[in-house]
């Protein structure tokens, strides 16, 4: 192979590795920073935002390094810095993630301050990579626009390559640590493929690249101690589950929120808001078709099936490894009246007419709701599955002088008549009931607890659940009515004083 030919070949190989490599992280820093700063578009946006800038000054940067040093090895060096940026995302990542999360309290700039601290120096090295290669490669003045056309349509197939591997092979079936570690390999072994043409006057950045590759090949260091009581995390397309033993309570986190919680020494669920979804028998003790929209730990199915035999209780979840992780470790049990749908919820709505008496939407916790099941039209749909005299339930996980609440209880009442509000004990969180039927009394929701009698393992009791209505309705007149064209979720979530869905 002639030096021409193999420089060629080099040059290419270094865009489509630098595109693929680029879009990879791009990917993967959103599971760095959802931990701790969830998956809104406020982080999606500094991430997206601090990859364009990087580009620009990497084009830049890229375009005046070529000019002064217009060698292959002065590309494989460009890409053994790179490397050496990635390194530190590998090595520290998750950590430095979590401490500018502590700093900036959960605010809508933490994200854009720590995908820049994280990601802006390995994108920016990595986006030189392009325009030195169009340097190298341009031999002739008249063809210089082809040339540069070339590599930065291989550039751009490397780019969709990174993302698409990234989206559908690395997140699905390896650790976040061993993706980055994959990625970095990537990049270290592209560099040393450029800088092999001269061993000698490279040597010391072949060393760099050599021990980059060989942190790649080990994995990242464990640099940090798993949470005490980890039984188990799993990364997903998703989000990234955690299951953690503590005070004798087994948690089901994703990305950090608390979804479900069970009693290791009982197997009873462990969390506030289901032992108050009951309450639903008292403004309709005909209830015996249950659908929850999204799982959690999948406990409370068997809570209600020991108090109210005969009902039927199903679950629709869009994350498959959330059905996977509760069977394993969270206790739940399908069969016979229990069934678990993995879907997107709204979908499942739209495609499923059977008809059912309760209805609870349970995912309105955490940094990341999807906006689509926060809206009105999701809310009239919902309705419109409901058996006659049926009731649409919402878990809040703050009180609802809270913005993003108000909004949600807002939408809920554009559509029911009946709003009914019940605190749950010593938490944040209200279970909003939402029927067409008249508003009851509080005698005749006593009279119904007493109809109804004492039902195994309810705690608190019917009665006692009676007695936690709140009386006065909230005022809600400053909140808005999210729908389809405009839901601001993430705007409302973080005027909020405290992020929802905390243990």
């Amino acid at each position: 192979m002639s030096r021409a030919v193999r420089q060629r070949a080099v040059v290419t190989w270094v865009a489509f590795a630098g595109g693929a490599v680029l879009m990879a992280l791009e990917i993967l820093s959103s599971r760095i920073l959802a931990p701790r700063f969830g998956n809104s578009v406020y982080v999606w946006g500094s991430i997206i935002s601090v990859f364009l800038a990087a580009l620009a000054v990497g084009y830049w940067w890229g375009g005046r390094a070529a000019d002064r040093d217009p060698t292959v090895g002065g590309l494989g060096r460009m890409g053994v810095a790179a490397g050496v940026a990635q390194a530190v995302v590998v090595a520290f990542g998750p950590p430095l993630a979590e401490a500018m999360g502590e700093r900036t309290g959960g605010t809508v700039w933490g994200p854009l301050l720590a995908a820049s601290v994280l990601f802006a120096p390995p994108s920016v090295l990595l986006a030189t990579l392009s325009p030195y290669a169009v340097r190298l490669a341009a031999r002739d003045l008249e063809r210089i626009g082809h040339t540069a056309g070339s590599l930065y349509a291989v550039s751009t197939a490397g780019s969709l390559v990174g993302t698409l591997g990234c989206t559908f092979l690395l997140i699905p079936f390896l650790p976040l640590g061993r993706a980055l570690a994959l990625v970095l390999g990537i990049t270290a072994a592209t560099a040393l493929v450029a800088l092999a043409g001269d061993r000698r006057r490279h040597s010391l950045a072949i060393l760099v690249a050599l021990a980059l590759l060989a942190l790649a090949f080990a994995g990242p260091p464990d640099i940090v101690a798993p949470p005490a009581g980890l039984v188990a995390r799993r990364a997903t397309p998703y989000q990234t589950l955690s299951v953690v033993d503590s005070g004798g309570v087994r948690y089901l986190e994703s990305d950090g929120v608390v979804h479900g919680a069970v009693d290791l020494a009982t197997g009873e669920v462990a969390m506030g808001y289901p032992r108050v979804l009951p309450a639903a028998w008292l403004l309709a003790p005909e209830v015996r078709r249950v659908l929850i929209l999204g799982l959690g730990g999948g406990n409370v199915a068997g809570y209600l099936r020991r108090a109210f035999p005969g009902v039927e209780v199903h679950f629709v979840e869009i994350d498959p490894a959330v059905a996977e992780v509760a069977r394993r470790h969270m206790g739940l049990v399908e069969g016979e009246g229990v069934r678990v749908h993995v879907a997107d919820a709204r979908r499942f709505l739209e495609t499923h007419e059977e008809s059912w008496d309760l209805i609870l939407a349970d995912t309105y916790i955490g940094l990341s709701v999807p906006f689509h099941l926060t809206t009105v039209e999701l809310v009239r749909l919902a309705e419109s599955r409901l058996a006659p005299g049926g009731v649409f339930a919402v878990n809040l996980a703050a009180e609802l002088d809270a913005p993003f609440p108000a909004a949600i209880a807002r939408t809920v009442a554009a559509v029911f008549p009946t709003l009914e509000v019940f605190p749950v004990p010593d938490r944040a969180n209200r279970l909003l009931l939402a029927t067409r039927r008249p508003a009851a009394t509080d005698a005749e929701l006593l009279a119904r607890a007493e109809e109804l009698g004492p039902r195994p393992g309810l705690d608190p009791s019917l009665v006692e659940l009676a007695r936690l209505r709140t009386d006065e309705p909230p005022d809600l007149s400053g909140a808005p009515v999210l729908t389809d064209a405009f839901a601001p979720v993430d705007r409302l979530i973080h005027l909020g004083a405290e992020p929802p869905g905390a243990r």
